[in-house]
Parts: C-alpha cells; structure tokens; sequence
C-alpha cells in the first residue's frame, strides 16, 4: 500500500510535471461506471498522450479520484476529498491548479450533477461535453416514457413534468429546473461535440441555441491498459469460458453487453417467453450480463443464455461458438452510438435494430441490418416474428447478403476522430487565451458592498512546488503564461 509520504511525493512530481511541462493540461470527467462513456474517454487519452497531458477525474459527490496518465503509460492516482466549508468553485479550482489544466472536457457529470455545474459557472477554465446520452434532456436517459418505452422526445414541460411525477425514482425532479441548470452549463461551454447525427439533433432539440460537431466514435483496435474484464481469456482456452448449446439447427440470435432496463432486459426477458409460449425456433445468447443475471447461466431449456463478461477481442469466436446467425438489440430507448454495434459488425455479423436513434441511423446508412418497424417496435410479439421471419430457411440467402455488407461497412478511423477532437481542443483554448488577453479587467470592487475581489488560489501544495520549482524555471513559466 502506498504510503501518505509517496503519496505526497508522487502529488509534488505529478503537479511539478504539469506546470513545468510544454504540453496542454486536459481534464476528463466521467461518471465511474464504466461503459462506452469511460472507453472513450481512455481511447482519446491513450491515442494522444504524447500531445496533451491527460488526467481522468472519477466524480463522485465530495471524493474524486483523478488518475494522471503520463506519456510514458505510467497512470498515477490521487484521492481527493472537499472539505467542510470548501467551495464547489475552490474544490474544482484546486485540482485544475495543481495539474495546471488549460481545458476540461465533460464526459458525464451524473455522479457531481450540482458540484460541477456549480463550479464551472465561476471557475474560468474552458470547458466542453460530448453527448455519450441525453440525461441533459430528460432524466430518464432514454426518454422513458411510465410505460417504460421511447416517448419520441416529448418538449413540453408540463406533459415531462407529469411522466416523471409518475416514475417514483424521478418524481423529486422539477423539470424545468433540470433543464435549465443545464442551458446554463451548455451556454458557457466552448464546445459541444455527438458521436451520431441523432445525438447532435436530439440535444438541439432541447438546447437549439449551441453548434454541435458530429465526430463519430472510433474504438479502439486493443482494451485499454486500465481494462481487466475477462484476463482470464489470456491463460484458458476460450471453449472453457462458454456455455454449450444444443447442436440441433435452432438459430441463435445473439444480444450483447451489459443490458439493464435501458438496453432492453425486460424486452428481452418477453422475448424469450414469447419463444417458449408459441415454439418458435429460436434461441437467444446475451454475451455479457443482465441487471438480474450476471451469468455464466442457461436456461434448462437452452432457449436463453447468459454469457457473463466478455473481451471486446473475444467476440468474433463467442459468436462463432454460439453459432449466432444475427445481431438484435432490444434497447427500450435510443442510443446516441453504441460500441456494441460496431462490435457486431466487426464480427461480420448483420444486425436487428429500433427504428430510430443512432442504432437506426447507423444501420440505415451501412445497409448491414433490419430495422424493426415502428408497429413492430411495440409489440414483442410483432418484433419476434419479424426475427423469425428474418432467420426462417427461405431468407438465408438474404442474411449472407447482409453478413457482407456488415463486414464491409467502413466504421470511423481512430485517426480522424482523433485528430477531430485535437482541433476542437486547439481552438478552444486558442479562443479562451484570446478572450483573457482583450478582457478589460474589471472595476474593483467597492469595500462598502461588502465584496472582496477573487484572486487566484494557493494551495498548500502550490506553495511547495514554489519553494521546490527554481527561480530561474519560474521566471520561464511566467513568460510563457502571457
């Protein structure tokens, strides 16, 4: 375990490297539970860590953790925690003061909502988001209706007012407060960025007032270094890890990764009774886990099996040992990208889809896939007899047709989302230096109102990395500064 005193020592090296360094200072915030949200996060930070300094902040209410990855790959972590009285403004300063952060980039904000809003509001550090959901819209995420469906982006805030009114987990929320806290954030934002063209639209339909680049998500060609899902693949063969299915000709359609209430756990769960009830001929494998089932387990009757975690590497052979024929995604609302999908057709594999969201917009521009109908979207058993149609012996043909297509599609370069990303970065600092060289200081504040003007704070370890950067390396870093 490490102890206080290497702690500080790697907090006086990590905050000594950040002000003495060339390189720009970006802060990443993220939620904390993983997903596509922290994949992409880590892939931009692994894929320019020789460009920009990258630190990865965990925030969650008063304690965040924040890893610094350095250029080398070395990670290194912090722990730090606001104290009683602590300002979100002093909380939030006091860390991009010590990693000397010129911009910070907003991934999601669910576990500090209040904290980072708060902060932001005062701080005068440029900062952007990117939409990985739509919880600024509603907080459902997915735009879950009370009957637990799509409610295609309803704006008006009485008839959101009352949907979550009935929705116990989110009748405490006020609607337009919701949305207002975040007009605020996005107004002061110095960019905005959507993995999809139906991420971007959506958001703009709540917030038209803000430009939204669309630069698609890249993923990466190997798991990130933090990645330790399904090491065990590494020194047991494959076959060990998975489930047999019966060997009969039964199709198998296959559903893949974490899938929770959003993702379509309870569609899937009809789906699978649905099967039973009227015979069809057709299996379902869930490579990954369920909110209730986390897995490896099968159903006595093998008509559903849940594959537990996987290695994104792994998949092409879990599908091709679950003899998957199709791809569904049974997600209740839409998606703003989904790695998964990709995955997919990585994989050669073509795919079944809602007909709407960026799942919908992805596969009506590749071709690789079905949409299932608005009709067919609510109702499980329409949508069923649509997959049994899709993988009935008359259309195989048709479904050779489409695993071409689905290893052909073009999905984005690393490179050009990259570098993408960098522009939009580059730009928002340039503009915020800009804006702090014409800025006409402000008149002082008149003892008598009671006021006192802000001046930039100083850290306790601010004041050692004084005593310890020499004279000469101040006087550099402060011409650089101007």
């Amino acid at each position: 375990m490490q102890t206080t005193t290497a702690r500080h020592r790697d907090a006086s090296s990590a905050g000594l490297l950040a002000v003495a360094g060339p390189l720009h200072g970006v802060l990443h915030v993220i939620h904390g539970h993983g997903g596509g949200t922290e994949h992409h996060a880590r892939f931009l930070i692994d894929s320019t860590r020789t460009r920009y300094r990258h630190y990865l902040a965990f925030a969650l209410g008063d304690a965040w953790r924040v890893e610094e990855h350095r250029a080398d790959g070395l990670v290194r972590t912090f722990d730090r925690v606001r104290a009683d009285g602590e300002s979100w403004p002093r909380f939030v300063a006091s860390i991009c003061e010590h990693f000397a952060i010129d911009l910070i980039h907003l991934h999601n904000i669910s576990g500090c909502r209040d904290g980072i809003v708060s902060a932001l509001a005062t701080l005068g550090v440029p900062y952007g988001y990117t939409v990985h959901d739509l919880s600024f819209a509603c907080p459902t995420i997915l735009f879950l209706g009370v009957d637990g469906k799509y409610c295609h982006q309803q704006t008006d805030p009485d008839v959101c007012q009352a949907c979550l009114g009935a929705q116990p987990v989110f009748a405490h929320i006020n609607i337009s407060d919701w949305r207002g806290q975040h007009r605020a954030l996005l107004a002061r934002s110095a960019f905005l960025i959507a993995p999809s063209r139906f991420a971007a639209s959506a958001l703009g339909r709540y917030y038209p007032q803000h430009a939204i680049a669309v630069v698609s998500h890249a993923k990466a060609s190997a798991p990130s270094a933090q990645s330790t899902e399904g090491a065990a693949s590494e020194t047991r063969p494959l076959r060990s890890l998975s489930l047999a299915l019966p060997d009969d000709g039964v199709p198998t359609v296959a559903v893949l990764g974490a899938v929770g209430p959003d993702k379509g756990a309870r569609r899937l769960e009809r789906l699978v009774e649905l099967v039973r009830a009227g015979g069809a001929r057709l299996r379902f494998v869930l490579i990954g886990y369920m909110d209730v089932e986390h897995g490896p387990w099968q159903s006595d009757d093998a008509v559903l099996t849940i594959h537990g975690r996987y290695e994104p590497r792994d998949l092409p052979a879990l599908l091709a040992h679950y003899r998957a024929r199709i791809v569904a995604f049974p997600s209740a609302g839409p998606e703003t990208f989904s790695f998964t999908l990709s995955e997919a057709w990585e994989a050669g594999l073509p795919v079944v889809v809602p007909p709407f969201g960026a799942l919908g917009e992805r596969v009506a521009d590749a071709g690789a896939g079905w949409l299932w109908t608005d009709e067919e979207w609510s109702d499980e058993a329409k949508m069923l007899a649509r997959v049994a149609e899709i993988l009935a012996p008359a259309n195989a043909a048709s479904v050779a047709q489409m695993a071409n297509r689905a290893r052909g599609v073009a999905l984005a370069a690393p490179e050009t989302m990259v570098e993408s990303t960098l522009r939009i970065y580059g730009d928002a600092i340039a503009a915020s230096r800009q804006a702090m060289r014409t800025t006409v200081p402000a008149k002082a504040p008149n003892p008598a109102d009671g006021r006192t003007a802000w001046s930039p704070m100083r850290t306790n370890v601010r004041r050692v990395l004084d005593r310890l950067t020499p004279a000469r390396l101040r006087k550099l870093l402060k011409t650089r500064a101007r």
